[in-house]
């Protein structure tokens, strides 16, 4: 076939193509522009700065004097900061054991048993989630405080006056685990929500197929419905993880990081270095480990879980 254009028109037709090409790109830069000032000033800014400050002796008198890594070297020395350290570790573990599991079974059997309070049961699940944390933790402090708390008047009900006497907020050994089941009813109800919207995501097709094949319903719930909700679990895991090592509000109004260093966390422990001590170089340092440990789990996860070929 006879190509009719000539050699002018061809030239003139590419022109104005590479002229709307440019008119495009131009016109996504200047959409794009907001977005990236935003995070420059509110994200990228604060972290250099982080970094840089973590290199410093800084108490907010005079200049800061650069003392290289020493402000990590201190804190690998600190007892302290070694128990936050364990401590939110100890709780990302616990929180990605216990609270998913725990809310795909929820998530699970109000989708498959589905009544009339399946709506009302996933409005009060969620409520927990949008009180703020200062209620949560009057609440908590109300359920396990000695002597008026909930868990103490149903004991003296029931003449358990072992379960009375236990201090769940003051004692090392428990305090831990209180807070721990203060934030599984904090947070879980919104992972309860949100496994709930994916869930009723999977064709009904799919299950009326297994149900045909001989497939019972936990059968279906754990060879189909939990692969197929798999990358919704790994954002909860995540958020969980990154949630455990930036936990500071519950153990701080509930037990201000005690007894001891029992319910210290690394941002109390920041907290405490920068606002109480006005060692700003130090506190830097803490929110950079927190900065790399969320990174690394983050990256970590979506590696493996690509890796795994459940999503490109």
């Amino acid at each position: 076939m006879i190509n009719n254009l000539s050699p002018m028109k061809m030239g003139a037709q590419q022109e104005k193509k590479k002229k709307r090409d440019v008119s495009s790109i131009i016109f996504q830069v200047l959409f794009l522009l907001p977005a990236a000032a935003f995070l420059l000033v509110f994200m990228f800014y604060p972290i250099e700065e982080t970094f840089r400050l973590s290199l410093m002796r800084y108490t907010g008198l005079g200049q800061p004097a650069y003392i290289g890594l020493q402000n990590y070297s201190r804190l690998l020395a600190d007892q302290k900061f070694i128990t936050a350290l364990f401590n939110v570790l100890r709780l990302a573990f616990w929180s990605v054991v216990i609270q998913i599991p725990l809310a795909f079974f929820i998530a699970f059997s109000l989708i498959t048993y589905r009544n009339r309070i399946t709506g009302p049961l996933r409005v009060v699940y969620y409520l927990a989630s949008v009180m703020p944390s200062a209620i949560t933790a009057m609440l908590g402090r109300l359920i396990f405080a000695p002597r008026y708390g909930v868990v103490a008047t149903l004991s003296e009900t029931l003449n358990w006056q072992w379960l009375a006497n236990i201090d769940f907020l003051g004692d090392v050994k428990l305090a831990f685990w209180s807070i721990f089941a203060v934030a599984t009813w904090a947070y879980t109800g919104f992972n309860i929500v949100y496994l709930m919207a994916n869930i009723e995501q999977i064709p009904v097709e799919i299950k009326e197929a297994s149900m045909l094949d001989g497939a019972n319903r936990w059968q279906y719930a754990r060879h189909i419905a939990l692969p197929m909700v798999s990358y919704p679990i790994l954002i909860i895991a995540v958020t969980s993880i990154v949630g455990s090592l930036k936990f500071f509000d519950l153990p701080y109004l509930l037990t201000n990081g005690g007894p001891g260093y029992a319910t210290t966390t690394l941002v109390i422990h920041l907290y405490q270095q920068g606002f109480v001590n006005w060692q700003y170089g130090r506190a830097a340092a803490i929110g950079v480990v927190i900065f790399l440990l969320s990174l690394f789990f983050a990256v970590t996860l979506f590696t493996m879980q690509k890796r795994k070929g459940e999503f490109v």
